[in-house]
């Protein structure tokens, strides 16, 4: 049977690959290795995958920091499906497939993308700021199979401003119960690129924060709203679904659905809020947008702070 490897690194999405029989794929950090593990506890040649008539075999290469399956240190092993595996600490799962499961999967992957196209077609025709924002909002959910999500916008005078939000009620934005979206989109503001955790519950950054732990949020995704390099908003969207959480595929996707969104806000004048609630009737609405306008607001006005003290000190 073809096999299937998906990794978990850390605060970055998930990514598998496929190995068909026959083959004897080597792991590790070289850049000359089948499967390229870009992380600092993977030996250059850490590990060989080899199939034979009886299935599928894994074998260190005298790595440094060793190959564990189930937990347990190996030197050479047969695998069965499920096996987790952890090169030098990189998680990794194991899993068998047969070839209708292998089509399947990559006919799925030529559909996500033709959806992805779809949907970018389909936001370049919108003129109307609340109705680009509502589609994006809804095509971001629909790509990451996400639950909840909003849409912030950088105002001209640098105030960063709720404009389309779904799934989230009031309850869900009190300090401590939303830190995670927060502790999100600040690094997104800092480091003006995409942050996601396939993992929430085991990520370094987000893993012990309320909302993580209280919603059982497994899978995050904060997207940067970008023209020319200018931060001009960010996409959040959560989930709790299993199974891998957001992939390098999911994040291709949603950063090409914010990218040509960018596009056309930027293009677009905004004259007016659009600070909506999607898809549910919260008596306590405006109250929600009120407070994470709050909570934003205080992120755009603490790193607008760090950038004039930076300016200053250069100066």
């Amino acid at each position: 049977m073809s096999a299937k490897l998906t990794l978990y690194p850390p605060q970055r999405t998930s990514r598998y690959f496929l190995f068909p029989e026959g083959e004897s794929p080597l792991a590790g950090r070289e850049t000359g290795s089948d499967l390229v593990l870009d992380d600092p506890r993977v030996s250059g040649r850490h590990a060989r995958f080899e199939w034979n008539e009886s299935g599928w075999k894994l074998v260190d290469l005298g790595s440094k920091n060793g190959t564990f399956v189930n937990g347990s240190p190996v030197t050479a092993v047969s695998l069965v499906d499920e096996d987790w595996i952890s090169f030098g600490g990189l998680l990794s799962q194991f899993e068998l497939l047969s070839d209708p499961q292998v089509r399947a999967l990559e006919t799925e992957r030529q559909e996500r993308l033709q959806t992805t196209a779809d949907l970018r077609r389909g936001l370049s025709t919108v003129d109307d700021p609340r109705n680009l924002l509502r589609r994006l909002l809804d095509s971001v959910l629909q790509v990451a199979g996400a639950e909840r999500g909003f849409v912030l916008l950088l105002s001209a005078a640098g105030e960063l401003r709720a404009e389309v939000v779904s799934g989230f009620r009031f309850r869900d934005s009190f300090e401590e119960s939303f830190s995670g979206s927060v502790g999100a989109i600040e690094a997104v503001l800092r480091q003006g690129r995409s942050v996601v955790a396939s993992d929430a519950r085991n990520d370094v950054f987000l893993g012990k924060r309320p909302s993580v732990v209280e919603r059982g949020i497994a899978a995050l995704a904060c997207v940067p709203l970008r023209v020319e390099e200018q931060v001009i908003g960010v996409i959040y969207v959560d989930g709790r679904k299993r199974g891998g959480g957001f992939t390098d595929l999911d994040l291709e996707m949603l950063e090409a659905l914010a990218d040509q969104a960018a596009l056309v806000v930027a293009g677009t004048k905004v004259e007016k809020r659009i600070r909506e609630l999607l898809g549910q009737q919260d008596p306590d609405g405006d109250r929600f947008l009120d407070e994470l306008d709050r909570q934003v607001g205080e992120i755009a006005r603490r790193l607008g702070g760090e950038r004039d003290s930076a300016s200053a000190s250069t100066a």
